[in-house]
């Protein structure tokens, strides 16, 4: 593939983007042109060949391939990607070079069926050279399309002059043909009774008068010289169809030559896979999935927030793809759906293709916009050929008002449009029972029409920035497929064999929570009345169980207690660990990490995922090993200036007979409120039994503060003290600098500590702190260090402001490198309200206001509902998985400043996990910003 590689900026009308219009309008396009026809306007700048067609002039677009070799017979013309599957040739040189071989020796219909039975995206021309009577081979030019006509052909001939080009447009302009304004009328209408689904012109309508397509199975035969003529011929089917029932047999061939075909088109450039929910997509990226990961590929989705916000189905196909594309080990890109700037660019080139009509464009914009131009797109339309599109088959004889109702999906009415969308049509392409050939008549038109007549503007919307290309635009292979009795097609079968081989193309779904298993297995077991009650009791019983296990699970996460007695009410189940001298008591969620060491009278409490950098100490039972070391031999001062200069999330309390200190992470991680009665603290305000909104703030500890008492913890009040009175943090910092060391290099030391908890999983947003994070692991990616993954969350009811943080992420990741996988946030991964994952989600809202009081604020500054994210990660994230946040601490108040916003009176993004995961914090740490750039 030829081209640079770089997404397009939109703009206006200058030089540069004078040349991106001609770059894009018509792409991969040509116009040939006869005696007399002045070219149009929009091939100026085209590159024209004068030799290969007697008497006429082709008009190549600047990006498309021409391959040709003479013969003794004649020339044949290659226009853009032919693929030669069973030789495993992609040089078009080379295949011109057999055809004309196969034509010299044995004629017309060899050629024909040799060309035929080609895979990629071509146009075929076969120039017949002249003898003293005429063209050799009884006309001069043989037109032939690749197998769905997926680079199409117009033709037309107008007061003795012929055109014949790949867009409408070009061919209307080149012989001044004016537009068919009953047509647009009729698709107007079609529009308006089919609103939301797919419309195009059918039949052999086109969107100027005198202007005819070429179907797919036809070819043209062309006369030239000073009284041109066309004439149509349907060359397939060329023998009965022969019909099996050896799945295993027609597998296997399938099997090889879609792998095979997958192959050779990916290796044409960059390969990326366009990846939906859809089983056709997928089993593209099953197929590709070695080639792609060897060639730099990838896989991308579109979507428009619009469609997310109205239906489940849009972000499922973001929410699957990118789960299949994970599993598969392929990055994944999202990519937004937008409408292009009038008069910019992209607004100018489409509407040069596409004149005089104006279709959907934001798909097409969003990949011009967004996707590198040296990319081969492996597009998985035309499966449905070989599988079933039309399902609604009677052995009703064909005629216009029958086309029409198959293709309006429906069984009655519609008389009044037959004879104005398909009247004609089956003379027009030969479709008639002696033609078939025992072709069921429905899988012809969903080939020749649906793909033949509105395929071709999706195929060029990608064609307008990059190049696409078809794995099952192949005859060999739709023969193939087609061999299956219609039941085993519908079914999918051999689509569905091919995710039995490869698993992890396969959408994850979520499993059955056991009560619905138990209950089945009982139904089952039980016949009748009495199964199905005792299943229903047996399911609500564990059901319920099992939601109070999820809000004990999810409630207060993280959390903890230090608390005098009598104690406060805690939930069930918390640990409760009696601290040393007895006065106090320690309560803690079962998952947060925790560790107690004694030194003598003292001892030391770490709660969380503390990172000690400079010792290279990572998690709570290491980190107080040390610092109780610290407190036998040095000074309560030098150990809470260790403990406050600790990176990630954690809580540390220091208590000594003279004195004691609780400092808390800068980001206040894991909470802290006073008491009361001002001797315990607890992670969230609801477990002091006080309302958070009543006096916001007023039991709050800031990350500007520690907590200090007189004597040991638990005896006496505890007091705000500022930080900064406590705790040179620009000391610890000069004292670190003048070691050598360096913002960079104490992060990277974060980084690598963080790595040994296990699989990274970087909740990736538009925000400063996670796209400094994905920078350095992009770079230490490429020098060795573990692999990470990008993760960015969806709740497809946000606002479009919301939305794009997911297109910016993808962005981002693709350019490091990072896979990106993508989760919504009121379904499962494969689009579904399943009734497992709707109790999930509500037992998660549920504990979210138990943690945080039912009148904490529910809406996030961007305007969007505030949703736990727990289980969209507990669906993706292995189990072994760390999620890594870029949340940022306020910078350090200076001492005698008034004091800031306390951290801990509403949710954040670390609160909203629930502790599902594992926390990595990696800009947690007072000392980063203070140490200098390195």
């Amino acid at each position: 593939m030829s081209g640079a590689g770089g997404a397009h900026p939109d703009g206006g009308a200058d030089g540069r983007h004078d040349e991106q219009v001609l770059d894009g309008a018509h792409p991969h396009g040509y116009l040939l042109v006869g005696p007399g026809v002045a070219p149009p306007p929009d091939v100026a700048g085209w590159p024209t060949r004068a030799d290969l067609v007697p008497g006429a002039t082709l008009h190549l677009q600047p990006r498309t391939v021409l391959s040709c070799e003479r013969g003794a017979t004649g020339t044949v013309i290659l226009l853009g990607h032919p693929v030669d599957v069973g030789a495993g040739i992609t040089d078009g040189h080379r295949i011109a070079s057999r055809l004309v071989g196969t034509w010299d020796l044995r004629g017309d219909d060899a050629l024909v069926r040799e060309a035929a039975g080609l895979g990629g995206r071509w146009t075929l021309l076969a120039v017949s050279a002249r003898g003293p009577e005429g063209p050799v081979h009884g006309s001069d030019l043989l037109v032939v399309p690749d197998t769905h006509a997926t680079q199409p052909v117009f033709h037309a001939v107008a007061a003795g002059r012929l055109g014949l080009g790949s867009t409408p447009a070009l061919v209307a302009a080149a012989l001044g043909l004016p537009v068919d304004e009953r047509a647009l009328a009729l698709l107007a209408e079609l529009r308006e009774l089919r609103r939301g689904a797919v419309t195009y012109l059918p039949g052999r309508l086109t969107p100027y008068a005198g202007l005819d397509p070429l179907l797919p199975n036809l070819l043209l035969r062309v006369d030239l010289g000073d009284r041109p003529g066309l004439r149509r011929e349907r060359f397939w089917p060329w023998h009965e169809r022969v019909g099996t029932d050896d799945v295993a047999a027609v597998h296997a061939a399938f099997r090889e030559r879609l792998t095979a075909h997958t192959e050779l088109l990916a290796g044409l450039g960059r390969p990326a896979v366009s990846l939906t929910a859809g089983t056709d997509s997928r089993v593209t990226a099953a197929v590709a999935r070695h080639t792609l990961r060897a060639r730099d590929g990838f896989a991308f989705t579109y979507v428009n927030p619009r469609d997310a916000r109205n239906g489940r189905a849009a972000l499922a196909d973001v929410t699957a793809a990118s789960a299949v594309a994970a599993r598969l080990g392929l990055p994944h890109r999202v990519l937004r759906w937008r409408a292009p700037a009038e008069g910019g660019t992209f607004d100018r080139l489409h509407r040069r293709t596409y004149a005089p009509l104006v279709p959907s464009r934001g798909a097409a914009h969003a990949m011009w916009a967004d996707l590198p131009r040296d990319l081969v797109q492996l597009q998985s339309n035309c499966a449905e050929t070989g599988t079933t599109f039309y399902r609604r088959r009677t052995a009703e004889p064909l005629s216009s008002l029958r086309l029409t109702r198959i293709m309006m999906n429906a069984t009655e009415g519609y008389e009044d449009l037959a004879d104005d969308l398909f009247g004609g049509y089956l003379d027009f392409a030969s479709l008639t029972p002696d033609r078939l050939l025992g072709h069921d008549h429905h899988d012809l038109l969903y080939w020749e029409q649906r793909i033949g007549r509105w395929g071709w503007q999706k195929f060029t919307d990608g064609d307008l920035g990059h190049r696409i290309l078809l794995p099952f635009n192949d005859r060999v292979l739709l023969e193939t497929m087609l061999s299956l009795p219609y039941p085993l097609r519908e079914g999918k079968v051999l689509l569905e064999r091919i995710l039995t081989e490869v698993p992890a193309a396969r959408v994850p779904a979520r499993s059955a929570p056991l009560g619905e298993s138990v209950a089945r297995s009982v139904t089952g077991r039980l016949p009748g009345r009495l199964g199905r009650a005792a299943g229903r009791r047996i399911e609500r019983a564990v059901t319920g169980r099992a939601r109070r296990s999820d809000h004990e699970r999810l409630a207060w996460a993280r959390g903890y207690a230090l608390l005098p007695p009598p104690e406060l009410p805690v939930p069930a189940g918390w640990a409760q660990v009696a601290l040393p001298g007895q006065l106090l008591t320690l309560v803690t969620h079962p998952r947060l990490p925790h560790a107690v060491r004694e030194a003598g009278r003292s001892w030391v409490l770490v709660l969380g995922e503390p990172a000690w950098v400079e010792e290279g100490l990572v998690g709570a039972g290491p980190v107080a090993e040390r610092l109780g070391t610290m407190l036998a031999t040095v000074s309560l001062h030098d150990v809470q200036a260790a403990a406050a200069t600790l990176a990630g999330s954690w809580v540390v309390a220091l208590s000594t007979p003279g004195r004691s200190a609780v400092i808390t992470d800068p980001l206040v991680s894991l909470g802290g409120h006073l008491t009361p009665d001002g001797r315990g603290v607890v992670s969230h305000a609801t477990l002091a039994g006080t309302d958070p909104t009543a006096d916001p703030g007023a039991g709050s500890v800031s990350s500007d503060e520690l907590l200090a008492a007189s004597g040991p913890l638990g005896l006496g009040l505890l007091s705000r003290v500022p930080l900064g009175a406590a705790v040179d943090l620009p000391e610890r910092a000069g004292e670190a600098a003048s070691s050598g060391l360096t913002r960079g290099e104490r992060l990277r030391r974060h980084v690598a500590l963080l790595h040994r908890r296990g699989p990274a999983w970087l909740g990736l947003a538009d925000d400063p702190g996670s796209t400094r994070l994905l920078e350095l692991l992009g770079q230490a990616r490429g020098e060795g260090a573990p692999p990470v993954t990008a993760l960015t969350w969806w709740d497809r009811l946000a606002p479009d402001r919301v939305a794009q943080t997911v297109f910016t992420a993808g962005g981002l990741a693709t350019r490091q490198g990072v896979p990106h996988h993508v989760v919504g946030l009121r379904e499962d991964v494969d689009g579904t309200d399943s009734p497992a994952g709707r109790a999930a989600r509500a037992a998660a809202l549920d504990a979210l206001a138990t943690t945080w009081g039912p009148a904490v604020s529910r809406t996030t500054p961007e305007g969007a509902e505030l949703l736990p994210l727990g289980d969209a990660i507990d669906q993706v994230v292995p189990r072994a998985g760390v999620l890594w946040l870029g949340a940022t601490p306020r910078s350090p108040r200076a001492l005698g400043t008034p004091g800031g916003a306390h951290d801990t009176d509403r949710p954040a993004v670390r609160d909203l996990v629930q502790g599902v995961r594992p926390l990595a914090l990696p800009l947690s740490d007072r000392l980063l910003d203070l140490l200098p750039e390195g």
